[in-house]
Order: C-alpha cells, then structure tokens, then sequence
C-alpha cells in the first residue's frame, strides 16, 4: 500500500513543474508523513545515533528523490522527453531558490551536444564482421548479433590476425588478493579473452568482496589491466551468473557499456562460440588437468582461486568494425550565488549529475538491460536533491565569501561528458576555481560511514573535514585514493582540490532496482547537514586550498605482496613487493618463499593467504620465509 500511494502521490507532484500547477498540499504533506515512515521501515540496519533531521527538509528530499527516480522519467537518458523532465524539475527548484541563471541567453542551461564525443555511436552493422581463424588454417565467420556483439569503439576497427590468450576474469589484483592474471602470459599486442565480472560471485566467503560485487567485477578495471598490459583488444563472454540470471546467454548491446568501451577495441562472444574453441584447444591447469568448457574453467578458479591463464595456440581473430555518430542535445544546469567581500571573485562548484541509465541501453550490469527502467534512484537522483537542497539552503542564508556555483551535470553516465565540458567551457574562470564538491549516490548510508573521496587533494581538507562532522557524528572513511568514476575528475585534472561524498556501492547499483523505496532519506539529509557545514567552513576560509596529494598507505588489511607458486616446495613464492606497505616495512623480499605464518600455518594457495590476511587483521604476525636456501624469520604489522 505504501509502494502504491508513493507512486501515485508523487506522479501528481512531478507533473506540478510549472509554478501554475502547484498541487495538494494534503498530498505533500502526506508525502512527508510516508517519507519518514518509508526509511524507518525499509532499513534494518539504518544508522544508529543518526540526528533528527528537520522534517521539511525531509519532505523535501525525499520528493525530489521520487520523483527524480519515477518511472515518469523513464531513467533520466540525455537526449530524451523524460529527461526535459527532469530538467524542468531541477531549473524550478533553482529558480525557486533565487540562484542566478549564468547558462546560455542568460539561462540555467549549458547546451552542448553529447553526440559530438565519443559515447554516441552505433555499430554500422554493414561495415563490421569478425573471422576467427584455428589451429588447422580453418575460418569461421561469425554472425554479428547471433554469436558475437561489437561494442562502440571511439575509431573504426581494423584488426588482423590477433593471438588468443585466455586469462580468466581478466583480473589484476595481486596487491591486495594476491591474484593476478595477467603476471604469467605475454598480451603485448593479443587480443585478450576473458570472463565477465569475478570469481566467487554471491559466496559470503569470497576473498573479493563477501556477496557484494567489488571493483575488480567492473569493466573499468578489467580494461585497465588490460591495457596496462599491453592488449590490443579484449574479447569477453559472459560469466555463468549473468547467464543463469538473463534466462539466455545474452550479448551486450553495442552502447551498453558507456565509455568503458572507449578505451580498447571491445568485442563480445557467445560461450558456445567460446567452448568450440576450448574443445579444439582446451586450457590446461599448471598440474595438468584439462578444461573445455567455460563452466569447467569458472569452478576451477572459484575453488583454487589461482589463475588459468595461457595463449590459445594457433586461435586468431580478425575484426573490423565502423560506427555512426548520432546528435544528442544535453544541458548542464548552471546555478549561481555571488560571493561577498575580497574573496567574491573565487569559486566552488557544488555538483552532481542528474542522468542516468534510461533502459539500460548502456552501463547496465543487469540481465534486464535495454528491457527495464533503471530508474537510479541512488545514481545519482541522491546527489541531484542533495544539490538543489544546498541551493535552498545557502540562498535563504548569510552570503558566502567565496561565490558558489551550483552545477547538475548531464552524460556523466556517457564518459563524465558534462562535467568535463564545463571544465572545457567555464562560466567562470577555471584558475579561479578553488574547489569542487561532488555528491554521487548518498542513498545508503550505513553504519554512520560515509566516504570522502579526494580528502587528500588539498592539505587544508582534513581540519576542514574533522570541523564540518562536529556536529554531524558520521564517520568519516577516508579512501587512500579516489574514486575513478564521477564528474569530480574533470577538475582533478584541472589539478582543482575536490572532493567527492559517497555512501558506498550497493547490490542495485546500475539495475532496476535502484528504486526509491530502499533509499535511506534521512540519511541523505544527514550527508547534506554534513555538506552545508563544510563548504559553509570552505566558502569562508580566508586561505585558498592548494591542490596537493596528501599520500596515505590506506588502512585495509594488506600483505603488499604478489605470489606465484613455487615449483620445487609447492609454497608461495613472492614475486614483487609493493612499496610502503606492511611487508615492505617488514623486510620481506621478491625470490622469499613462504614457509610458515605465525610459526605452524602453511600457506599452500593465493586463497588461503588472503584469508590469513583478513583473520589476522591489525595483529603483529611471525612469518617465516626461505631467503635464497637460509630460513629467515620476520615480524610484519598488518593494518586493521
């Protein structure tokens, strides 16, 4: 009952964006009413110690967030009806509030076409085929569409005759799971086969991430190692999960994947196809046991956790592919509140995009992909109401030293593509910028943690920091690095102190189901309380923040160390050591074998080492290693 009436109560509020259709305020009360009751309701595990939030900014929030993630909106895709929706939306609540329009013709809106760059193509199916060609000299044309599926790539593709080599999920996680897939083949210049998202998906025991999805599921990361090793393109099937959830071994349409696809020449293929190559040349374990099917291979690694990864002898591919650019109209919305006194002429941007996935048509990680809304409640209709509601709030108050610019970024979803316009095409002068604020799904926030990404881009941000949180009780997880993948990077490449609020990935993430229902409002508001504080204490500082990386080490539980398996002990056998980490500090060296851990445990797999890892987080261990035939034994101090 209350799914419904918010559904229907809001629609009427949403159609209410023209200041002559104000509707209802028995509605919107009640909306405030179920607001407060939906997060209680919806989250068992809602942050404890969490303040009271005023109960209009409540309403206020939470209807921006419905209506923002409604399936009026049909997913917030630039370039469609429902996104002017959208649109209208976000210019009321900033003409509301009083910001002065600084966009084009003396509008909110920053017009610019995303079909320009490179994340609006589509596959001229004329002009794209791929040949694979076997060990015997044989060819086989594959069907576009049916056996495989070219993804957009930022050129025409014309590649000839490139090397197999299998590597598993295409993972490179050697410092902190000690996997790496990539450390035992030559890829210089191959094309790369791999398996999509990770291994031990949905195992609460998994060395990744438990049943959460981490990062090294995502194609950002896979492409990036691929590149770091020298792949000239990557050819990836889907994993056994992805299958069994879609019903069908579907192939990703060709835009699905957003800017990823950008990066390398990006092709998918069906498992049959797959399998047919693995029965001609199967892939062979270091001890022998052969794999010809891509099922045999996955429950290989999920039960060892150690790497297949080898050439294909005799296998090739051949791909050729042209693309077609399309126009896609888009609008950043631009808001202004003038600085007052000698600092009036400096300026931060507070921003957050308002697109998102639309049918999935690309960055989807579900099986329902292009069939589905992804409505993106959290990603990002959180940070969009977070951006109006500061806009409210700094307008209705004393004025700030330092001008306040209050930006939502389109095509963030396509490459970051209006956030990095706006650094291209500033309103105001980019050496004038001394910061940037990005919130980018602040919808779970649990156990009080929310993360500040980009703390360390300028030395003055920690006191600011500790300072903003006085009042708010959160804490405050402070990332060693920043988060690859927000409009927030634009200006880090501006060399732009910023810094980006976030409450974690989540199981919804780029799916349908990132519906309002499971959102956390009033933790929302909380991250909001929290961000008015800071940037009020950032507007007002009378010193310009300096754009400097802070370095830190990080704080989860790390070895430092990437193994293989020593052939003569069958022990690990460490292969590098990474700098200014725990087994760096504690002497342990490239050529050590790993004999015991806290004098009687062996360490017999990548798998069982990490794990070792994670129980004896923040304790002081013996480790014993063999150094070039004399036993050496070492104390290291993991990090909690």
């Amino acid at each position: 009952m209350l799914h419904q009436f918010s559904n229907q109560s809001y629609r009427l509020i949403g159609q209410a964006s023209s200041p002559t259709k104000i509707l209802l305020f028995s509605v919107t009360t009640l909306v405030m009413v179920f607001a407060n009751l939906a997060s209680s309701s919806l989250h068992a595990d809602k942050p404890s110690g969490t303040p009271e939030v005023n109960s209009s900014a409540l309403g206020r929030v939470a209807r921006d967030i419905e209506y923002l993630a409604s399936d009026e909106l049909k997913g917030r895709r630039p370039g469609t009806p429902e996104m002017k929706l959208a649109e209208d939306h976000i210019v009321q609540a900033y003409r509301s509030a009083g910001l002065k329009p600084i966009g084009d013709n003396d509008s909110y809106f920053q017009s610019f076409d995303a079909g320009s760059g490179e994340n609006a193509l589509a596959v001229d199916e004329t002009e794209t085929e791929m040949t694979l060609t076997g060990p015997d000299g044989s060819s086989i044309d594959l069907k576009l569409g049916d056996q495989y599926g070219q993804l957009i790539y930022k050129d025409e593709i014309e590649l000839a005759d490139l090397p197999l080599v299998f590597v598993g999920y295409g993972i490179d996680a050697a410092e902190e799971h000690n996997f790496d897939e990539y450390a035992e083949v030559d890829v210089e210049g191959k094309l790369v086969v791999l398996i999509r998202r990770e291994p031990q998906q949905d195992d609460p025991n998994s060395v990744f991430a438990g049943e959460e999805v981490s990062v090294y599921a995502y194609l950002q990361s896979k492409v990036k190692s691929a590149l770091s090793a020298g792949a000239a393109a990557v050819l990836m099937v889907n994993d056994s999960k992805t299958v069994a959830d879609a019903g069908d071994d579907d192939l990703p349409r060709p835009e699905q994947f957003g800017a990823v696809s950008q990066m390398i020449p990006f092709t998918c293929l069906k498992r049959t196809v797959l399998n047919t190559i693995l029965q001609q040349t199967p892939v062979i374990s270091f001890d022998g046991e052969s794999f010809n099917t891509t099922k045999q291979i996955e429950d290989r690694i999920d039960g060892t956790l150690e790497p297949l990864s080898q050439s294909l002898p005799g296998w090739k591919a051949s791909i050729k592919a042209q693309f077609q650019r399309k126009k896609i109209l888009t609008h950043n919305i631009v808001g202004v509140i003038e600085g007052a006194g000698p600092l009036a002429e400096e300026t931060i941007v507070i921003g957050a995009h308002y697109d998102h996935l639309g049918l999935g048509a690309y960055g989807s990680r579900s099986a329902k992909a292009g069939k589905e809304i992804h409505n993106g409640a959290d990603d990002n209709a959180t940070g969009t109401a977070a951006v109006m509601e500061l806009a409210r709030r700094f307008s209705a108050g004393e004025k700030p030293k330092r001008r306040l610019v209050f930006v939502c970024f389109t095509a963030e979803e396509m490459g970051l593509l209006g956030a990095r316009y706006y650094v291209d095409n500033p309103l105001f002068a980019i050496e004038d910028t001394v910061a940037m604020i990005n919130f980018d799904m602040i919808g779970y926030l649990r156990k009080d943690e929310l993360s500040v990404y980009g703390w360390n881009t300028s030395p003055s941000f920690d006191a600011l920091l500790n300072k903003a949180n006085e009042s708010s009780g959160l804490k405050l997880v402070r990332p060693p690095s920043g988060f690859a993948g927000s409009d927030h990077l634009a200006f880090d490449s501006e060399k732009i102190p910023n810094i980006f609020l976030h409450t974690g990935l989540n199981r919804v993430y780029h799916t349908p189901e990132d519906d309002f229902e499971a959102i956390n409002c009033d933790g929302v508001v909380t991250v909001i309380d929290f961000a008015q504080t800071l940037i009020r204490g950032l507007a007002d500082e009378e010193t310009r923040p300096k754009y400097e990386r802070v370095y830190s080490p990080g704080s989860s539980a790390k070895l430092g160390v990437g193994i293989e398996k020593d052939d003569a002990t069958g022990l690990m056998k460490i292969k590098k050591v990474f700098s200014q980490t725990a087994a760096a500090k504690a002497g342990l060296k490239a050529g050590d074998v790993l004999v015991s851990w806290d004098g009687n445990t062996k360490i017999s797999s990548r798998r069982r080492l990490t794990r070792i890892i994670k129980r004896d987080a923040g304790k002081s261990v013996k480790i014993k290693v063999n150094r070039d035939g004399r036993e050496v034994l070492l104390t290291v101090q993991l990090n909690e």
